[in-house]
């Protein structure tokens, strides 16, 4: 056998094993989420209509809501604030306390309207959200606070 043959016979050979890899996948679970095929689970998947957000709001002395912006937990970053909202939240009243202190003295430096302040965890139906009911099924306070101005 001649070099020529013996680089074409590797050639063959390593491209049939790559396309085996390749599409070894495709006859196995379709639920399973590998490399190289994804079936995106997280999306594809059935998901509960039902989320839970961990977030710091104010209230003005009306009692109305105010939603504060990322930045008061200290990142501008949404999935980061909510992630620092749902962590204080769940290391326990000294953490959920601390955020909210942090969020309180955010917004007296940029919201003059709120004047107390809670770390809570809103229930919603994520589908009725989008039809238009927004306000939360459900709400659990943390911690309250209020900064003196």
């Amino acid at each position: 056998m001649n070099a020529e043959a013996v680089r074409r016979i590797w050639a063959y050979g390593f491209s049939a094993v790559v396309l085996i890899a390749v599409l070894l996948p495709v006859f196995g679970d379709p639920r399973s989420d590998s490399f190289p095929l994804s079936t995106y689970p997280m999306f594809s998947g059935r998901q509960s209509p039902n989320v839970n957000i961990a977030h710091v709001i104010g209230f003005t002395s009306a009692g109305e809501r105010v939603i504060l912006p990322p930045d008061a937990v200290g990142n501008d970053e949404v999935v980061q604030a909510f992630e620092t909202s749902r962590r204080a939240a769940a290391a326990g009243a000294e953490e959920s306390l601390a955020l909210c202190m942090d969020a309180a003295q955010w917004a007296s430096e940029h919201r003059r309207d709120a004047v107390t302040f809670a770390l809570i965890t809103d229930s919603f139906d994520a589908i009725q959200y989008f039809d238009g009911e927004t306000e939360p099924r459900n709400t659990f306070v943390h911690a309250e606070c209020r900064l003196a101005r």
